[in-house]
């Protein structure tokens, strides 16, 4: 036990940095969950003290009073009761129409029936009171049989839909107040599980600081002995930094799932939403910090292996950066993906490790301040492949002014430091090694990393490529009134080649499409003034070739009526908000095929059925029967997903054969199953069947359940 003990104290002291950071973040999370808290209960609180069903209850009883007092006025009672019954009925009426105050009534579907047919009883009742209606209540005692007679035949009518009001009221008021009893929940949730994880990491660090001074103070030699010199810690073996990284994951993973169920409730302010954000984007970043000491630990022991197949090198950056667009967008910045001229396209080697390398470079150099650029740069290198990160300004500057850096050392007031130490860590598991390069005292620098990957074919490399018809360089007019949607979608096409102009408006998309040649046109559907649907029908309306420009709608509605109706209008593919890379590239691929040739065969052997580590992941954070039965509800949902698409291409339903894919790629993506995705991928690019999905989907079903049935590892 006391061996252990210090196992755990030697680890902390060597990840002192990460967790101190660490540390930090979850103690900033517990901070802002109890502010949260706060404000939902207090919100909570506010909202248990609305009067409105409290309002129609007492406008359903003031109903049924007006209507006993009618009936004892006909038969003989006091008009002037009856009249001091009206006016309580109406002054009841005028208070529902208050909507300010009664927001949760406007809500409720029959509110305005009802309010209409109470408003038109008082207009009659008026009419039958004449000129006594001026006068007030106090001294009105008489009431016209007229009116008592149209009492008695309209009030039974509104018995029926008043009662119907107060008992909806009443349901929509707790059914609220159950919503927002959850999200408070879920927020203290969020607080423990933060301070929890904050607490842990703290005593670690502590840990790490008494083994710090205990190896620094060595225990002094006795009278007569020897001076033995101080026994130095054994270096931290692989096996111990695996069971840290899937300890942390699991927190991890529940944390970010958390903020993710937050998210998802109606009513945050744009501030809560974009904290909320970045909150679960700092667990995310750890995640992927995790898995990657998880997978070099897996290397270290032999556990993995690296694989030497071909791949291309742009995919595999391509592969790295994917996800990231949006929220490096947010922040105004962009990435760059380039390759120098002499480095060959393709390379022999762990492809998949390599884009997983690049996403760490990628994410260690956030967040980028507005208007800066990140380049990811390929180069080649005596000893194999070269992957750079950094600042343009510091990629276009020479070899020779650049210094190395110690991998832990940072900036003075930067924290570039921060998450090096896996980077170097999963380089050297590569078999590479990660270097820092500064230049011009320390106002540049660039992250290097060095692999024994080898040229594919020189003679392959050393011709001129001939890229496919349909990915040359296109001329994109991209149309949206968000400047931060205008910003992503530009980062998309410019990182693969192509050039992207932007319009704010529909008036000044139609002025640059009759001024420029467009290879194709992304129109934001919901824009003010003139809408995306109607700026494709003014497209339309253009004398060719600017009327016969492909238009693809980029939008969060796509409910079937709705493509249905973006296509009658003229566009020629719908692509859904948040926008990929991967589903953006493939419909200006399809809207320009006409002009181009067909894309290569899939080859399918290139993805793994099944990825262990994501998988071992997913196991790790699910207790053996959570984990079977999302296994088998994945399993479930993907064939539901392939017979829905299947019956969809039989009859010809070219929109729900696409969504019935995107779903099948979905139920699988979770689990790890690469292959799926790629699979559907490639039916969507028409280079595969759907012969061929059923046989990927059917031995991915089988190889999950395999695993499924072996025991955890421990």
């Amino acid at each position: 036990m006391l061996a252990r003990l210090r196992s755990w104290a030697d680890l902390a002291r060597a990840w002192r940095a990460p967790l101190a950071a660490l540390t930090l973040l979850s103690a900033l999370a517990a901070f802002g969950a109890a502010v949260y808290r706060d404000q939902v209960a207090q919100a909570l609180i506010l909202h248990a003290m609305d009067p409105a069903p409290r309002r129609v209850s007492d406008l359903a009883l003031a109903q049924a009073q007006l209507h006993a007092t009618a009936l004892e006025t006909r038969t003989g009672g006091p008009p002037a009761a009856l009249r001091q019954r009206y006016e309580a009925f109406v002054a009841g009426i005028s208070a529902l129409q208050d909507v300010e105050e009664l927001r949760l009534l406007a809500e409720l579907p029959r509110f305005r029936t009802t309010l209409d047919r109470l408003l038109t009883f008082q207009a009659r009742i008026d009419d039958r009171l004449g000129r006594s209606l001026d006068l007030p209540a106090a001294i009105a005692t008489e009431m016209p049989p007229d009116a008592v007679e149209e009492m008695l035949l309209l009030l039974p009518r509104l018995r029926e839909p008043l009662a119907e009001l107060a008992q909806s009221a009443i349901a929509a008021h707790r059914l609220d107040l159950v919503r927002r009893t959850r999200i408070v929940r879920i927020a203290d949730r969020v607080g423990l599980l933060s301070a929890g994880l904050a607490v842990a990491c703290a005593l670690l660090l502590a840990a790490g600081l008494v083994a710090r001074r205990r190896d620094k103070e060595p225990d002094p030699p006795t009278d007569g002995e020897p001076a033995v010199p101080a026994r130095r810690t054994a270096p931290i073996g692989p096996a111990l930094l695996a069971a840290s990284a899937r300890d942390m994951a699991g927190p991890l993973h529940r944390i970010a799932g958390t903020f993710g169920l937050i998210l998802e409730q109606p009513g945050l302010d744009p501030s809560q939403v974009q904290a909320l954000r970045a909150a679960r984007d700092a667990a995310d970043d750890m995640l992927t910090t995790s898995r990657l000491l998880l997978d070099a630990a897996a290397l270290a022991q032999g556990r993995a292996v690296l694989t030497a197949q071909p791949f291309a090198a742009d995919e595999a950056l391509a592969r790295g950066v994917r996800g990231l667009e949006e929220r490096i967008a947010g922040m105004g910045g962009r990435v760059m993906l380039s390759r120098d001229p002499g480095v060959p396209p393709r390379w022999i080697g762990d492809g998949e490790r390599l884009s997983a390398l690049v996403r760490m470079l990628v994410l260690r150099c956030l967040p980028l301040r507005p208007g800066a650029a990140l380049v990811v740069r390929l180069s080649r290198e005596a000893d194999g492949l070269g992957v750079e990160v950094g600042d343009p300004a510091a990629s276009a500057l020479p070899a020779d002014v650049f210094e190395p850096v110690d991998l832990h050392e940072a900036w003075p007031g930067e924290d570039l430091a921060e998450g090096l130490a896996a980077v170097g860590a999963y380089a050297e598991a590569l078999g590479g090694r990660a270097v820092r390069l500064r230049a011009g005292a320390g106002r540049s620098e660039t992250l290097r990393c060095l692999l024994p990957f080898a040229p594919a074919g020189e003679a392959v490399a050393e011709q001129p490529p001939r890229p496919a018809a349909a990915m040359r360089a296109l001329r994109v007019l991209a149309v949206d009134d968000v400047p931060t949607n205008r910003r992503l979608l530009a980062a998309m096409l410019e990182r693969h080649g192509h050039v992207c102009d932007v319009a704010a408006d529909a008036r000044e998309a139609l002025r640059m499409i009759r001024a420029t040649t467009y290879d194709a046109v992304l129109m934001d559907v919901q824009m003010p003034a003139i809408d995306g649907v109607e700026a494709t029908r003014m497209i339309r309306a253009l004398p060719p070739p600017a009327g016969k420009v492909p238009v693809i709608a980029v939008t969060a509605h796509v409910l079937p009526e709705q493509r249905a109706g973006f296509l009658a209008a003229g566009m020629v593919a719908v692509i859904e908000k948040p926008v990929a890379t991967a589903d953006l590239l493939a419909a200006l691929t399809a809207a320009v095929a006409h002009g181009g040739a067909r894309p290569a065969p899939f080859d399918d052997s290139r993805e793994p059925l099944v990825d262990a580590q994501t998988l071992a992941l997913v196991r790790s954070t699910l207790t053996p029967a959570d984990f079977s039965r999302l296994v088998e509800r994945q399993i479930g949902a993907g064939a539901a997903a392939l017979a829905r698409a299947e019956a969809a291409a039989a009859r010809g339903d070219a929109a729900g054969f696409e969504e019935a894919l995107r779903d099948l790629a979905g139920a699988y993506e979770g689990l790890g199953a690469s292959r799926v995705a790629a699979t559907v991928g490639a039916v969507l690019d028409r280079r595969a069947d759907l012969e061929a999905l059923r046989r990927v989907v059917t031995d991915t079903a089988a190889q999950l359940h395999r695993r499924r049935a072996e025991a955890p590892a421990r």
